[in-house]
């Protein structure tokens, strides 16, 4: 081995050549030839000093990579020193070195491992310094307000910059030894095999001289000295290479070449030297989290000492002078001293509530009273951090409050029996109840106080939870059952008390958490709430089969109280609940006897929304249950001037030429109602939509035979119609209200069939009934028979003035309809005289009537339109002259010249001008010339009379 050509050594007949030369001990050793040096081996050693070293040429990819290793341990200082807006820049610059590496991350399938770990222990950092943070905060050691900020800002910026490597985090969390750097393990290495060379370098100089002390004396058999060298160089050292070194250079002891190779041979690693290097390693990474976890041990022993000897100290301070009893005085003396605590700085809301909670056992000797107290002293202390008018309470410390305030509740029920059993003098009694903390009425005003504060609290944390999707809001939801068992067991003890004017409080906020819930929903929360209840408290939970005559009960409370706004909002909630359950008729009178329309206009925002709730289920209500007009007339009011989120409170309408202050917008978000007591905006829309469709639809129809009919019943809906008539191509409806506009072309053209085929994909039918929802196809199929009626009308209006007589089969075949809804429906509009027909003896043909009117009769009305138009002129110029507008009022009073019910004044579907022209012929009810409205100048009542014995229609009613 010694001789091998790849060590760039001398062959070994070379070897044997000088060892046969150093037979004799009289000859000198001859120094060997010198050896040419292997070509990985320096020209010198590296401990010579003055050698130049040589120009690393190195790339732009390895630059930018050893720019980021620089700049993450500029981080980390940072980071040490909680420098945040520093910590800002660094992370950003990061980014920014990354983005220039984007060629190198596409091609390696990621971005370095060492950035990956740069950020994940920002990120650990981050969390850990917010939590530090929050401890101190309530503790009430806050930071300074600029590198609280700059906190803020550094961890919104991680959070949202490491979304994007979230899989690369997650894989650096579960494997954190995929991630250590060529530094770390270079530093390992060399390490580990320094300590490995200065072992190798102490055995090879011992084995040198063994080696020399064995040639020196073995001159006689060259051969056996090598192979005894060889064994014994062996033994001393498990290095082959080193053995076989030695074993063919007894005569190489000054060769300076010789000794360079033997120094580059310790560097060289084995499967042993790997093996062993790769413990220690082992060995040194646990020893690190081993130290680590001491550490973090280390630091939670003395902040669990440090808080110990805090309260130990408190204690000392304070617990030599308590006494082992309280009197009652000095107990409240205490707890007085102990409350005045509060608001001081560093307040420590833990340790009040510790001081209180001892203070209970010595309270429970002396009744109730001074239990109550210091509860309501703890109550008040968890209402302390509500937050601001946008930030609710933390659903913790509200948990936590509401098992305060439920323990008062017994309390309080002792106190009262303790009060109504004593025989105390009420009048003395009544004037210390005034001075006294304690006293039984001040005790339950707070005890009201908290319950109303506990439900305030939970209502606007739903109210300004952002995203209603997810969890949290449902767990916040789900804390609504529990305020709904304190209201329901402090009506109870109200109930028993016969406190009138408390009573009707709790009783307006029991109704305001029931009134917009169906009684299949309630019913399963009041089946829910027994499971977590004791069993005497069960038989309390089980929800009344007629809830309107529960409702009426509470909202009788409420009415005894006095107070005229929850007067108004109780009877706004009742009347809700009995239009939710389709009582249409009791909600729309509950409505008009409270004359709550007028009195809706004057009191506050919050009740005029609760009016427009009312007022959008009652016309739900309606239109289940098939009266189109009045739910239009309901819905309309609403939905007219696309205003519905703004009127329901349901959102914010953010209109091109609108512009809100910043207080007009604050008070806008205050009262907006919470995501789960919204009415579906889509559903009202579509019921509107559909009622102005059945209305408006035979209207139009009516008005094409008769000009003088100006009655508009959906503007809305006509607009929709000339929107949709002047689109050069129609495709298919995309939401709710293209679909009812492409059903009413439908129903103007008499297809009916198609009509209700545009209706009957529309979500309208799956929540319409939300008590019922399978009530939805019943809701359908009445529309659906609507629909067909009112198709029958359009045909009528249509080609009644081209017929003369109908069968009445055939509009049965066409419709679709039985003879008895045909002929009901054909006689309602001969008695209101909307068309001019009469049945035969038979009842099976419908006879129209066309009639002209007579030449007299077309004077007089020509007389008449001239007179009107001279009036108006003289009222114009009486205005331009006096600068007076009465005319112009009174024209707004009197909008047109149509008559109530849309009769005009010279009979309904006579055209003046077209008979002027001396048009002949009957029937001309199409494309007939629209007079436009014009004002009445006092003749109005005249001609009314005159004509007051025209039928509709083309007929004047005047016979020649």
């Amino acid at each position: 081995m010694a001789g091998n050509k790849f060590w760039g050594g001398a062959s070994s007949s070379e070897s044997d050549s000088d060892s046969d030369a150093s037979d004799s001990e009289e000859e000198k050793p001859v120094a060997a030839a010198p050896r040419k040096m292997a070509r990985w081996a320096e020209a010198s050693s590296s401990e010579d000093e003055g050698v130049a070293q040589r120009r690393v040429v190195r790339s732009h990819t390895d630059k930018k990579n050893e720019q980021m290793l620089q700049q993450i341990r500029i981080m980390k200082n940072h980071m040490k020193n909680d420098d945040f807006a520093s910590t800002i820049t660094d992370y950003e610059a990061l980014i920014k070195m990354l983005e220039k590496l984007r060629n190198q991350v596409e091609a390696e399938g990621g971005p370095p491992k060492q950035f990956i770990k740069a950020i994940g222990a920002l990120e650990d950092y981050i969390e850990k310094t917010h939590g530090e943070i929050q401890e101190r905060k309530q503790k009430g050691v806050k930071l300074p307000e600029n590198k609280a900020k700059a906190f803020n800002t550094l961890r919104s910026k991680v959070k949202k910059g490491n979304k994007t490597y979230g899989d690369d985090l997650q894989q650096f969390r579960n494997n954190p030894d995929d991630f250590q750097s060529e530094e770390e393990q270079n530093a390992d290495d060399s390490d580990s095999a320094s300590e490995e060379g200065a072992a190798a370098a102490s055995s090879s100089s011992s084995d040198s001289d063994s080696d020399s002390d064995s040639s020196s004396s073995s001159s006689s058999d060259s051969d056996s000295d090598s192979d005894t060298g060889s064994d014994s160089s062996a033994s001393s050292d498990s290095n082959s290479f080193d053995s076989s070194e030695k074993s063919g250079d007894s005569d190489a002891e000054g060769d300076e070449d010789l000794v360079r190779e033997r120094k580059m041979l310790r560097w060289l690693i084995t499967p042993e030297k790997l093996a062993e290097r790769e413990k220690k390693a082992e060995a040194a990474k646990a020893k690190v989290d081993e130290n680590k976890a001491k550490e973090q041990e280390k630091r939670a022993r003395k902040k669990d000492k440090a808080e110990e000897g805090q309260t130990r100290a408190t204690h000392q301070r304070k617990g030599k002078d308590e006494p082992e009893e309280y009197t009652s005085k000095e107990l409240t003396n205490k707890v007085t001293e102990i409350a005045q605590q509060r608001g001081r700085r560093g307040f420590d809301r833990k340790a009040y509530m510790e001081k209180l909670q001892k203070l209970l056992v010595h309270a429970a000797k002396h009744g109730p009273l001074e239990q109550l107290y210091i509860y309501a002293s703890m109550v008040s202390a968890d209402f302390d951090n509500t937050g601001s008018a946008f930030a609710a309470m933390k659903i913790e410390l509200w948990n936590e409050a509401l098992q305060k305030v439920n323990k008062m509740l017994p309390l309080l029920t002792e106190s009262y029996n303790n009060l109504k059993n004593s025989s105390e003098d009420k009048a003395s009694a009544g004037d210390t109840e005034l001075e006294d903390p304690k006293s039984h009425p001040r005790l339950q005003e707070l005890f009201l106080s908290f319950v109303e504060k506990l439900d305030d609290e939970l209502y606007k944390a739903l109210q300004f939870n952002s995203d209603v999707y997810a969890s949290e809001y449902g767990e916040i939801l789900g804390n609504s059952s529990k305020c709904l068992v304190l209201l329901n067991r402090t009506l109870r003890y109200f109930e028993e008390v016969k406190e009138t004017k408390h009573l009707g409080s709790i009783a307006a906020r029991l109704m305001e958490q029931l009134y917009y819930k169906p009684d299949s929903l309630n019913a399963r929360v009041y089946e829910a709430i027994p499971h977590t209840m004791p069993e005497e408290s069960k038989e309390h939970w089980v929800w009344p089969k007629d809830s309107k005559a529960y409702m009426g009960k509470l909202c009788h409370y409420v009415w005894n109280a006095g107070d005229t706004r929850l007067r108004h909002r109780a009877c706004l909630c009742q009347a809700y609940h009995l239009a939710l359950h389709d009582c249409f008729q009791p909600a729309r009178d509950l409505l008009h006897l409270g004359n709550f329309q007028e009195q809706a206009s004057q009191s506050d925002v919050h009740t005029q929304i609760l009016y427009n709730r009312v007022i959008a289920q009652i016309g739900l209500s309606a239109f289940r249950l098939g009266k189109i007009t009045e739910a239009h007339n309901c819905l309309m009011d609403v939905c007219q001037y696309n205003k519905g989120r703004e009127l329901l409170a349901q959102g914010l309408s953010y209109a091109k030429n609108m512009e809100r202050t910043v207080e007009q917008e604050r008070a806008e978000r205050q009262r907006q109602l919470p995501y789960h007591m919204h009415i579906n905006l889509e559903v009202l829309e579509s019921a509107q939509h559909i009622c102005a469709m059945l209305l408006e639809v035979p209207n139009m129809a009516m008005q094409a035979i008769d000009p003088s009919n100006k009655r508009i019943i959906s503007k809305v809906l006509r607009r929709a119609l000339e929107a949709y008539d002047k689109q050069q191509y129609t495709g298919p409806p995309e939401t709710a209200k293209d679909s009812v506009v492409a059903a009413a072309k439908d129903l103007q053209r008499g297809d009916w069939a198609k009509a209700c085929s545009q209706l009957e994909s529309l979500q309208l039918w799956h929540h319409i009934d939300t008590n019922h929802p399978e009530n939805g196809e019943k809701v359908k199929a009445m529309i659906t028979e609507k629909m067909k009626v009112e198709a029958l009308r359009t045909y009528l209006f249509s080609y009644a003035s081209i017929y003369d007589a109908f069968h009445l089969d055939q509009l049965v075949q066409m419709f679709s309809l039985d003879e008895r809804s045909v002929h009901s429906t054909i006689s309602k509009m001969m008695i209101k005289e909307e068309i001019t027909a009469f049945w035969d003896e038979s009842s099976k043909y419908v006879l129209v009537q066309h009639v002209e009117p007579s030449p007299l009769q077309r004077l007089a009305i020509t007389l008449a339109e001239r007179a009107v138009q001279a009036v108006e002129n003289n009222e114009r110029l009486v205005d331009l002259k006096s600068g007076g507008f009465a005319f112009k009022d009174g024209a707004r009073a009197q909008p047109g010249l149509a008559t109530e019910k849309g009769k005009g004044r010279m009979g309904k579907g006579f055209d003046m001008k077209a008979d002027m022209k001396g048009a002949k012929g009957k029937g001309r009810g199409k494309g007939g010339f629209a007079q436009p409205a014009r004002r009445a100048g006092g003749w109005e009542n005249a001609r009314a009379g005159a004509m007051r014995g025209t039928q509709r229609g083309w007929s004047t009613g005047i016979k020649n």
